[in-house]
């Protein structure tokens, strides 16, 4: 479970509700902090440079500074001070009581400075350059503008420094709330965050700036979260493994699902194929390609076990959808961008089945007029629709999107991901180096195993036919979504660099094969017993 910068601060206050004592949670994270902290040395001896804020991220440093000094290593800590009208720190009392009593305890060499001063003075400076090790601990999850003034070009100074950086949190600079960055912000080696990651340290840009991230148990515990948050994970196989399809000993294939694709026309076909061949590869049970008279040579010619219907038109489309064997339809690559793909799309909506709209099928509604035609149809769909789009297709189609807080800007891709969600209630696959999956019930989910190498022509086509195919197997839509993606970008993964999307398609099968619980169940072994 991934946790928002509001919803640890709550941690932290029902904690003490609870009766844990704040400045006992503070000691636990300022020990992982040092303990992370000589981990950056590797063996060495080195010096320590403890920047530390106004907040709890400055008292986490002031304890760190301590144990690192009762291990006999050399620190210096440079606070920096807060007045009233600066308005940077949290203003919470009682957290400035605890980092207080932080620095009470610390008996070191201290520097203080204030927020107001205009710039990094010498002093300042040689301490960065003379520094091994140099721990962040100025500002948390909880800022919410950007660093300015002294603060701004102190993080320049240590981002050009030749030391290791911990950062204590998240990097300072990085917004909690939007998950972005205004401005400038410490880039780490490493970030040391404590019970709970956070999305920021998966979506980028903080999955860079944060460095290797290290997890550290201080003493909070489940009993700490409140049930009716809405769900965010981490994708991973932990997560899905639950819910992929089991096969009984006498199934047939349409116990496995029957994946109908639409095929882009004579010109721009190989989309689709794609498509359909991994929708098969993935366990799907059966998979037709309805197919123009014009183009089904050329289909026929690249397909085997992909069966062929020929359709020219509208009409034709819906006779194939009245097939109740058909569970699980894919419109949208090398579809075009034409009424035709509106229509088809449309047409696959109304027919009760799981509906996987991709490319084509998300650029193909031009004006508003067309959205809301398509919103009203996913809204009134039996079953959850997937939505893939990658930046440009999900700007075109949820361009004046609110995500319900007109006061966040720039907007996080979690929050639009899930406010578009919500408002067309689908299951929205918002592609890209992070790519995010998010439901209708408010779960989502962010992706951290696509490789660059996976941004190659057809990669999307892939995982329309990888997740479409789950889909028809029984998995829910959100859970085969967030299975597709980390299936794909493992696929990617295990390949390298270079790679193309017809390699990408053949490989999948293998990550299937190796997650599945049907590969465990010993079918096709009989116990016989002597007497």
């Amino acid at each position: 479970m991934l946790l928002s910068a509001a919803q640890m601060q709550r941690v932290d206050a029902t904690a003490v509700e609870q009766g844990i004592n704040s400045f006992e949670l503070m000691c636990s994270a300022g020990q992982a902090v040092a303990d992370t902290a000589v981990e950056l040395l590797q063996n060495r001896s080195g010096t320590f440079l403890v920047l530390a804020g106004p907040g709890n991220n400055g008292g986490d440093g002031a304890i760190a500074a301590q144990e690192l000094a009762g291990r006999g290593y050399q620190v210096v800590v440079v606070r920096f001070l807060v007045e009233a009208e600066a308005g940077m720190a949290s203003g919470n009392e009682a957290e400035l009581r605890d980092a207080d009593r932080a620095f009470a305890q610390w008996r070191g060499v201290t520097f203080a400075y204030t927020l107001q001063q205009e710039q990094v003075d010498q002093q300042l400076r040689e301490m960065i350059d003379q520094s091994d090790v140099i721990i962040d601990a100025l500002f948390g999850a909880g800022l919410k503008r950007p660093l300015q003034g002294l603060v701004a070009q102190l993080v320049e100074q240590v981002n050009m420094a030749c030391a290791k950086v911990l950062a204590v949190d998240v990097p300072s600079g990085l917004n909690g709330n939007t998950h972005g960055v205004d401005g400038v912000c410490i880039k780490a080696d490493t970030t040391v965050t404590f019970f709970l990651h956070k999305p920021a340290h998966f979506l980028y840009p903080g999955r860079e700036l944060c460095g290797r991230k290290t997890l550290a148990q201080i003493g909070l515990s489940k009993a700490q979260l409140n049930p009716d948050w809405p769900l965010c994970v981490l994708n991973e196989p932990d997560f899905f493994l639950p819910a992929l399809p089991v096969l009984g000993q006498e199934g047939h294939k349409f116990d496995r699902g029957h994946v109908l694709v639409r095929s882009g026309p004579l010109q721009s076909t190989g989309a689709s194929r794609l498509s359909a061949q991994t929708a098969l590869e993935c366990g799907a049970g059966l998979v037709t390609l309805a197919s123009s008279n014009e183009a089904l040579s050329v289909n026929a010619a690249h397909l085997t076990a992909v069966m062929l219907k020929p359709c020219d038109n509208i009409s034709q489309w819906q006779l194939i959808l009245q097939d109740q064997r058909i569970n699980t339809v894919i419109v949208g690559p090398g579809n075009g961008v034409d009424a035709a793909t509106r229509g088809c799309s449309l047409a696959a909506l109304q027919a009760d089945k799981h509906c996987v709209l991709d490319a084509d099928a998300l650029s193909c509604w031009t004006n508003t007029s067309d959205r809301e035609q398509l919103f009203e149809a996913l809204l009134a769909a039996r079953y959850t629709a997937i939505l893939t789009p990658h930046t440009g297709e999900f700007e075109r189609l949820f361009g004046e999107l609110s995500d319900g807080n007109d006061q966040v800007q720039p907007r996080s891709r979690l929050h639009l991901a899930c406010a578009a969600a919500r408002l067309v209630k689908a299951v929205v696959v918002f592609k890209g180096a992070d790519t995010v999956i998010a439901a209708p019930d408010g779960r989502s989910a962010i992706n951290a195993n696509a490789p660059p190498w996976l941004a190659t022509a057809g990669a999307g086509d892939v995982l329309a036919g990888v997740i479409a195919s789950l889909s028809a197997q029984g998995m829910s839509a959100f859970e085969a979504a967030c299975a597709g993606v980390w299936m794909h970008g493992q696929a990617a993964m295990e390949l390298g660099y270079p790679m193309s999307a017809e390699h990408l398609a053949t490989r999948l099968p293998q990550v299937v094969h190796a997650l599945s619980p049907v590969n465990k169940k010993g079918f096709g072994e009989t116990e016989l017993v002597k007497r």
